[in-house]
């Protein structure tokens, strides 16, 4: 005879609420009843149960133990069976289509403004960070029911270091301020998505231990070389992951560190207050003066605080009474600016800020590099206030171009020579330059340089210093710029008439020297104004003239000539 009675269960993993409970056989023999009867009534046998009298849930479960064992490889063992397991499936790949459309999105308003994507410190951060979101998500759900512990560990890791991050970004205020409400909720937003992901890697595998337990009577602890080889990759993509999250953090402490180091002027907000740009002015320059306000435009990988240094010493000796530098979006202290960013467009936030300042000139613009562009448009735009105008080692329009050596008179020469003096427009120089901008979130070049260097590499170095080149902030106006150079900028460059305007250029040797085009340019540079006074070549100078004593010694000699001051520099 048998009989079944119920036993206690122990309490079910969680994330499952209703475990089919243990039933239990007993087989009763003629020892085993005189035995019994023999017992005291407090002793007595539990009441048999009759198979009705047993809840479905518990005579599901004794059918499943009175059929025989399966094998730990049987499909029917997977999680993947259960109701609970499936609906986290569904979410972890709903999740990946979330962020693929976050991705795309951001990427997208790297190339038109989209409201409510734009922050004063826009850069590809906000981009590295759906990626990596992304990243994660795929990871999960690439063999989903193949859990990893050592997974789990490194994404809590990973959830922890971005809650950090998070913290510390919205503490200190200057970067609160630069990251904005986007950037900030992409971090939280990385940091729930990977917790969320490393409980599904939980859960999963309680539900993996739940069906072995049900189907095959253990834990199954065996793993197959596939499963060994899905869990090593899964794995080496979490510590990619922490790697890059690690990065990124490290980046944004550093990027915390250097807000002690406050700006030079003031930055003022510009179209209609979305960002602000860095204007700094020495002397008295809203007073009258026989001299007029020496305006400096900083070239492509300089900025105006690292040009302006011969400027600063004629001004200490009293040679240049008032100056005034500014940073243009994305350079130095100032903000990311919306897309586009043509010439005329970045221009018109220089006369912006100017007039928010009451800064009416006169003025005599200086231009280095590229620079040399922005003051020509900048002058053009303000013929009346102008006084002169000095290139140094200025850019020709025909950088701009994706050929830039197309047209007459043009040699054909490889962009290799530019190394280290300058970078072109063209195409394979955007690509190289969009792949440096989602790598420049990690700031691995100027967090080496930090560690390895902090005094040299200073705070001032990764602003608007020789590090400033690396920064993602930087990187991105660059890219900005190179968008619409052949497009935007070089017609309005083109349309700028300066011929009337008394002009002075200052050219280097070596530049001509080394660059089959580069004399032919700074030729038609001093024969854009009729009242062009003088054309210097800077002997045993580079592209930055200022950085030799010989150069340097005709650059402001130059300049005081410009500006009619009589007493030139011995």
């Amino acid at each position: 005879m048998i009989a079944i009675y119920k036993s206690t269960s122990s309490s079910p993993p969680f994330f499952f609420s209703k475990p089919p409970r243990q039933m239990t056989t007993y087989h009763s023999t003629q020892d085993e009843q005189s035995s019994n009867t023999e017992e005291s009534s407090q002793d007595a046998a539990p009441r048999p149960v009759s198979p009705s009298e047993v809840p479905a849930d518990d005579r599901e479960a004794t059918q499943l133990e009175l059929q025989p064992l399966l094998d730990p490889d049987d499909p029917r063992v997977s999680p993947l069976k259960l109701e609970r397991i499936r609906l986290l499936k569904v979410i972890a790949t709903t999740l990946v289509y979330v962020n693929l459309v976050l991705f795309v999105v951001l990427l997208v308003s790297q190339f038109f403004a989209i409201p409510g994507f734009n922050n004063r410190g826009k850069s590809f951060l906000g981009l590295d960070l759906a990626l990596v979101s992304l990243f994660i998500n795929l990871t999960t759900n690439w063999f989903f029911a193949v859990p990893a512990y050592y997974e789990r560990i490194l994404g809590y890791i990973t959830s922890g270091l971005l809650l950090i991050d998070f913290i510390v970004a919205f503490l200190v205020s200057p970067i609160r301020q630069s990251l904005g409400l986007l950037d900030l909720s992409l971090i939280a937003w990385v940091c729930l998505n990977s917790l969320f992901n490393s409980l599904i890697g939980y859960w999963v595998e309680e539900g993996k231990h739940y069906q072995e337990i049900r189907l095959t009577g253990r834990i199954e602890k065996r793993k197959t070389i596939s499963e060994l080889v899905i869990i090593f990759f899964k794995v080496l993509g979490e510590i990619i992951i922490l790697w890059i999250v690690w990065c990124i953090s490290l980046t944004l402490w550093i990027n915390c560190f250097d807000t002690h180091e406050k700006p030079w002027g003031k930055l003022v907000p510009v179209n209609n207050n979305q960002f602000r740009v860095h204007l700094a002015c020495f002397g008295d320059v809203h007073g009258k003066s026989d001299q007029p306000i020496v305006l400096v435009e900083g070239g492509q990988s300089t900025s105006s605080e690292a040009f302006q240094e011969w400027i600063e010493e004629l001004h200490h000796l009293n040679k240049v009474e008032r100056y005034c530098i500014w940073d243009r979006p994305g350079y130095g202290f100032s903000d990311s600016a919306p897309p586009p960013e043509s010439l005329g467009i970045v221009t018109e936030y220089l006369m912006e800020a100017l007039r928010k300042e009451k800064i009416e000139g006169p003025f005599s613009v200086v231009g280095f590099d590229i620079g040399g562009l922005y003051a020509r448009m900048f002058a053009s735009r303000n013929r009346a206030k102008i006084q002169s105008i000095l290139f140094v080692d200025s850019w020709s329009p025909d950088l701009l171009k994706k050929w830039p050596f197309s047209g007459s008179g043009r040699k054909n020469e490889s962009t290799k020579v530019f190394k280290k003096s300058l970078e072109v427009m063209d195409n394979i120089t955007g690509f190289k330059l969009w792949l440096r901008g989602f790598v420049s979130p990690l700031g691995v070049l100027p967090n080496l340089h930090w560690f390895l260097h902090p005094m040299r590499f200073s705070s001032k170095s990764r602003i608007f210093g020789r590090d400033m080149v690396y920064l993602s902030k930087y990187i991105r106006a660059r890219c900005q710029e190179q968008l619409v150079s052949g497009i935007l900028s070089y017609n309005e460059i083109m349309d700028a008439d300066i011929n009337d305007l008394n002009v002075g250029v200052i050219s280097s040797d070596f530049m001509i020297k080394k660059l089959l085009n580069w004399g032919k340019w700074q030729n038609e540079i001093s024969k854009l104004s009729r009242k062009t006074s003088e054309w210097v070549i800077a002997e045993n100078s580079d592209h930055f003239i200022w950085n030799s004593p010989k150069g340097r010694k005709e650059l402001q000699q130059l300049l005081l000539r410009l500006i009619g001051e009589q007493e030139y520099l011995k």
